[in-house]
């Protein structure tokens, strides 16, 4: 302990968890500015204190490194929360009514926003219509997202003002749905979402202004630090979260750190003006960009190898092509800008892969740290790609709680063994990092600590877990939601675990997770957040 020091903070009486292999345990830690300059026990925490350090009794609770989402979108976190709610209902009928009573609420030709609702989910097993949804909203246009944000629902209205019909050509990567008679049902895969809302799911465009995406974003900020989330990637984000989150930091808005990616539409722009991977400050900070090269496995989008097993003929969509993906990731690779890539299916994993690989070989780049978000279905061979070319799989374990319904149906008993592998991946020594991709899940790294764990859903199903030979160990569940986020953005030595120099990033949850039942995981709580050794959250306060 350094003699002289005198303590901004004191968090004492703790069971603090480091997430640091040479100091794995604490009683105390103390804090200096907005770094931790000493952990260890009471006594010796207490010896650095003064009448005007502030003491935070834990009262025996256990004290962790703050958490980390490493997938979120957070503008949509925002908007979505003042839109209609769909993702518990049961059949058409309640999701109609839901929309009804929305409608109810907004002015005459006002946009209706609505999100979360899955066919898999409604007893029909299949997608509202344009005519169902005309039926309680003549008079607003309408527009929602499905769970997985790669479908698209509006009505006759929106079409309309939209200019899309009958004549109207499916684009590049996405398709119109049309029934029979060649008519659009309302439903747009994927790219097509460009034809109603360009760069929507960047910057909101086309629906809200930047105010409402300012709003929407200092809402998902204020919400983030209620989980324990201390640091979040904003993985698509566009120039209206650029400017929007600097000025909520000057403003003192912006209680969470945040690492942001471009769109891969802006990486000539960033090239141009230099803009390199790291710049900014260790609370607002250009991480790289991002692309996107498929769609989902609920909704056939997700590009397969082999067909869907309830889908004969139907291997998903790839957005881009391979020789694009390539284009982005050497042009970002040579510019000293990293690549995260969005890929499902084994099909667009496999070639972002060989593109990882010819440009590492041709570049010869010192850290490119790519990233390959979802990595859903992966062979054994391919995780061992992922560890030769230390590619950081960016999970989102939460999703196993809903997708185990229709993952067997979608590809067969012998494909679903691939799906979430993460104890392939642990065991191989891959980097993994985890997010929720909220707002299709809540940003809550608790159910994440709980499914990858265990394996289940909320009720508990299946009781042995869902693939249990996949299950992996609580300690490697808290590295991927603390130091293995910071290691995804190339910020291992500034946050993710409790570390004298590190930053002051806590969270204070109610139960240990080594100490209780792997059941109750998912009912921990997070009673306090700290950032930078000013608390930013506390439960009651």
């Amino acid at each position: 302990m350094k003699q002289g020091l005198t303590l901004d903070m004191a968090i004492v009486n703790a069971n603090v968890i480091t997430i640091d292999p040479k100091k794995k345990t604490a009683q105390a830690v103390g804090v200096k500015g907005d770094r931790i300059v000493a952990v260890g026990n009471n006594e010796e925490i207490r010896a650095l204190a003064d009448k005007k350090t502030r003491i935070v009794d834990a009262e025996g609770r256990t004290v962790l490194p703050g958490f980390h989402d490493s997938h979120m979108h957070p503008l949509l976190v925002g908007h979505f929360a003042n839109g209609v709610v769909l993702n518990d209902v049961k059949n058409i009928p309640e999701f109609l009514q839901k929309v009804k009573e929305k409608v109810a609420k907004t002015p005459k030709g006002a946009v209706v926003l609505g999100s979360g609702w899955n066919q898999e989910r409604m007893e029909e097993k299949r997608y509202p219509t344009r005519w169902e949804v005309d039926s309680v909203a003549p008079d607003n246009p309408v527009f929602l997202i499905h769970w997985n944000a790669h479908i698209y629902l509006i009505n006759s209205m929106m079409m309309k003002q939209k200019g899309i019909d009958k004549d109207t050509p499916s684009p590049d990567g996405g398709e119109i749905e049309k029934n029979e008679k060649g008519e659009p049902t309302g439903i747009l895969l994927e790219n097509a979402l460009n034809l109603v809302a360009p760069g929507f799911l960047e910057t909101g465009a086309g629906l809200f202004s930047y105010e409402q995406s300012k709003a929407a974003l200092e809402f998902a900020a204020k919400r983030a630090v209620s989980y324990g989330l201390t640091s979040m990637v904003d993985i698509l984000a566009g120039d209206a979260q650029v400017k929007a989150y600097q000025e909520l930091e000057r403003e003192g808005k912006l209680p969470v750190r945040v690492n942001f990616y471009l769109g891969f539409q802006y990486l000539n722009q960033a090239v141009d003006i230099g803009l390199m991977s790291g710049f900014g400050s260790n609370k607002l900070r250009f991480a790289g960009v991002k692309m996107i090269t498929d769609g989902s496995l609920s909704s056939h989008t997700g590009a397969l190898k082999e067909p869907y097993a309830d889908a004969p003929g139907n291997r998903g969509i790839m957005r881009v092509s391979k020789k694009e993906i390539k284009e982005v990731v050497l042009k970002a690779t040579r510019n000293g800008i990293r690549v995260d890539v969005h890929a499902i299916g084994d099909r667009a994993i496999s070639d972002v892969l060989d593109v990882f690989e010819e440009v590492q070989n041709e570049v010869k780049p010192k850290d490119p740290r790519y990233k390959i978000s979802h990595a859903f279905i992966i062979s054994k061979d391919m995780v061992e790609r992922f560890k030769k070319l230390n590619v950081v799989a960016n999970v989102q374990p939460v999703f196993i709680a809903k997708a185990q319904n229709w993952i067997p149906r979608l590809l067969g008993p012998e494909r679903e063994k691939n799906a979430h592998v993460y104890k392939w991946l642990m065991d191989a020594g891959v980097h993994m990092a985890c997010g929720t991709d909220s707002p299709i899940e809540p940003e809550n790294p608790i159910m994440n600590l709980y499914t990858s764990t265990m394996r289940k859903d909320q009720n508990g199903v299946p009781p042995a877990g869902w693939h249990p030979e996949q299950k992996i160990p609580m300690e490697q569940a808290l590295k991927m939601v603390t130091i293995e986020g910071a290691y995804a953005t190339g910020q291992e030595d500034e946050k993710g675990s409790i570390t004298v120099g590190k930053l002051a990033d806590f969270v204070m949850v109610s139960d240990d997770p080594f100490r209780i039942p792997g059941d109750e995981v998912k009912d921990m709580k997070v009673l306090m957040t700290i950032v930078g050794g000013n608390v930013v959250y506390q439960k009651g306060g």
